[in-house]
């Protein structure tokens, strides 16, 4: 049986075998006061689970706070908040092609790191492949300075490159021809 942890006492779930213990039952009293304190705020930590809803304000806070170190005040509220949302995350990884690629997904929508080995570059170096690279300068220079962030020290990015599409039908054509030689030939 549940018992709603907001009405629930310590000193009421005890265990028989130690309920009429004065010691045992003075400490549930004492944490109910504190259990208390905190079912009553309890609603207001939730920020990381609904991170999308949060004021500019507070995100710009949790950024300084969470050291989100590629910050742009001129981003959408949807990216600041991907990226306050990623740090703790992103901290963990930071230094891999797995904490790059998370920016390329969190700012961009996708793309994939390749590594100087896969295409022939020079040693440590790296180049990034998107689907929808930003076109202006300054959100060029945002995904570039999140790149830096993201990548490790010895790591040089060569180029972000958007791979050529192509994009048509199939067409498929056929000539069906029937006919007789005719020789016709000259009298002399």
């Amino acid at each position: 049986m549940s018992k709603p942890l907001e009405t629930t006492s310590f000193e009421s779930i005890l265990p028989p075998s130690i309920a009429k213990d004065e010691t045992f039952a003075s400490a549930a009293r004492a944490l109910d006061g504190e259990l208390k304190a905190l079912n009553g705020i309890m609603d207001s930590l939730f920020l990381y689970a609904d991170i999308q809803s949060l004021p500019e304000p507070i995100l710009k806070h949790l950024a300084w706070q969470w050291h989100v170190d590629f910050w742009e005040d001129d981003l959408s509220h949807e990216q600041k908040a991907a990226l306050v949302s990623i740090s703790y995350r992103w901290h963990q990884l930071k230094g891999t092609p797995g904490a790059v690629e998370m920016i390329l997904e969190d700012v961009l929508g996708g793309g994939r790191v390749e590594e100087w080995w896969e295409y022939g570059g020079m040693e440590y170096h790296f180049r990034v492949i998107s689907n929808d690279p930003p076109e202006d300068g300054a959100a060029m220079a945002v995904l570039r300075a999140g790149i830096e962030a993201a990548k490790n020290e010895r790591s040089v990015l060569d180029v972000i490159i958007k791979p050529a599409s192509l994009s048509g039908g199939l067409n498929v054509g056929g000539v069906l021809a029937a006919g007789c030689n005719i020789t016709i030939y000259q009298e002399s």
